[in-house]
C-alpha cells in the first residue's frame, strides 16, 4: 500500500495532470484506426497530442490505473506488474481480472507482450520515476500518460481516466459526498481530534513509511478534523517518508496511530510484525488502545475511499469517547 520501490529515489514533480480533449474528424482517419470514431487528447506527461478511439475496447493499464479501471467497469487486456491486486479490488471484480497478462514493470515494458495484448489504448500515470519507453509502445497503440506528483494527483485524475476510456462517472457528486462525510466527522468530534497528532504508517517491501501532508490519507484526516504529527507536515519532500524501526520512539507524541490495511481490512504480514514489536507496543498511543486500522490511501477507488472514511469515523468516535 506504500510507495513501490521505484519511488524511493524519485524527486517530486510539480503540478497535477490536465487533460485537453477536442473532437476529431472521421473519414479515412477513422477507417485507418479501425475503431470507429476517434478524438484527440493530450498526454500531459509527454506533452503530445494523441488520437484515441472514442470508445476503446482493449485497454492496457499502466501505473496507478489498475484498480481505477476495474471500478469503472473496464477489464484490461494487459497490466503493469502489480496494477491489479487482490488487496485493492473487491473479490468479485478481482476474479475477472486476476489473470490479466503482465506486460512489464515500472522498470520497462516488453513490447512483444504489448503486441500480443493487441490494445487500442494504453493509459497510465508517471511522476518521472519510471523507466518505461513510451515512444516504443506508442508504436503499438495510442498511449496516453498523465503527469502526477503525489497520490492526491492520482485521485484527482479519476474523472480524466474515466473520460479516456469512454466511461461516464459521477466523480464530482461522489467526491463531494465523501468530503461532506469527512466534514461531518469534524463537526461532531473536531474539538477532541485537534490534539490527536495522528500518524499514519505502514510497511511496503520491507520498508516502513509514514504518510506526510502530501498524501491523500492526510488530506482526508485533516478534512475530518484530525491534528497530524507535525514532524511530517513541514514541507515534506514526498507523500511518504521512511522511518527506521529503531526510531519508532519518535512517535511517542502521537496520540493516534493508524496502520495500513487492504480493501477488505487485511493486515499485511509486515504490518502484523510491526504491531507485534515491543517498541510499537510501548508507544503511548498503542499502550492506550489508540492504534487503529485504516484502509490504505493509495487505493484509488471510491470503494476504498468510502471504506477509509468509515474507518476514520470509527477512530474519531473511539478517540473522542476516551477523552
Amino acid at each position: 500500500m506504500r510507495p513501490r520501490s521505484s519511488l524511493k529515489t524519485v524527486a517530486a514533480l510539480l503540478a497535477a495532470s490536465a487533460l485537453a480533449v477536442s473532437g476529431c474528424g472521421g473519414g479515412d482517419d477513422e477507417a485507418a484506426a479501425g475503431e470507429g470514431e476517434t478524438r484527440t487528447v493530450e498526454s500531459s506527461f509527454t506533452g503530445e497530442k494523441i488520437e484515441i478511439p472514442t470508445e476503446p475496447k482493449r485497454v492496457v493499464a499502466l501505473w496507478r490505473t489498475g484498480a481505477m479501471l476495474t471500478e469503472l467497469g473496464v477489464k484490461p487486456v494487459g497490466q503493469l506488474e502489480a496494477e491489479l491486486m487482490a488487496e485493492e479490488i473487491p473479490a468479485e471484480q478481482f476474479a475477472e481480472v486476476k489473470d490479466t497478462p503482465v506486460i512489464g514493470s515500472w522498470e520497462g515494458i516488453d513490447v512483444e507482450k504489448v503486441i500480443e495484448a493487441d490494445p487500442d489504448l494504453i493509459i497510465g500515470m508517471d511522476n518521472g520515476g519510471l523507466g518505461i519507453d513510451y515512444e516504443a509502445i506508442s508504436e503499438v497503440a495510442p498511449t496516453v500518460i498523465l503527469k502526477i506528483a503525489e497520490p492526491t494527483d492520482v485521485w484527482d485524475n479519476y474523472p480524466v481516466v474515466a473520460d479516456l476510456v469512454g466511461k461516464t462517472t459521477d466523480f464530482e457528486e461522489r467526491d463531494k459526498a465523501l468530503n461532506e462525510r469527512l466534514a461531518a466527522i469534524k463537526d461532531q468530534y473536531g474539538d477532541a481530534l485537534a490534539d490527536a497528532s495522528a500518524t499514519s504508517l505502514g510497511y511496503s517491501e520491507s520498508v516502513l513509511y509514514v504518510d506526510t501532508s502530501k498524501s491523500l490519507t492526510y488530506r482526508r484526516l485533516e478534512a475530518a478534523g484530525f491534528g497530524y504529527n507535525p514532524t511530517y507536515t513541514d514541507n515534506p519532500e514526498r507523500y511518504s517518508a521512511e522511518l527506521a524501526t529503531e526510531n519508532l520512539p519518535s512517535l511517542n507524541t502521537s496520540n493516534v496511530l493508524l496502520y495500513d490495511t487492504g480493501l477488505g481490512g487485511e493486515v499485511s504480514a509486515e504490518n502484523e510484525k510491526l504491531l507485534a514489536m515491543p517498541s510499537w507496543k510501548r508507544l503511548p498511543a498503542a499502550a492506550a488502545g489508540h492504534a487503529y486500522p485504516l484502509t490504505s490511501g493509495t487505493i484509488y477507488t471510491f470503494e476504498a475511499a468510502d471504506r477509509q472514511a468509515a474507518d476514520i469515523a470509527k477512530v474519531a468516535e473511539a478517540y473522542a469517547a476516551a477523552q
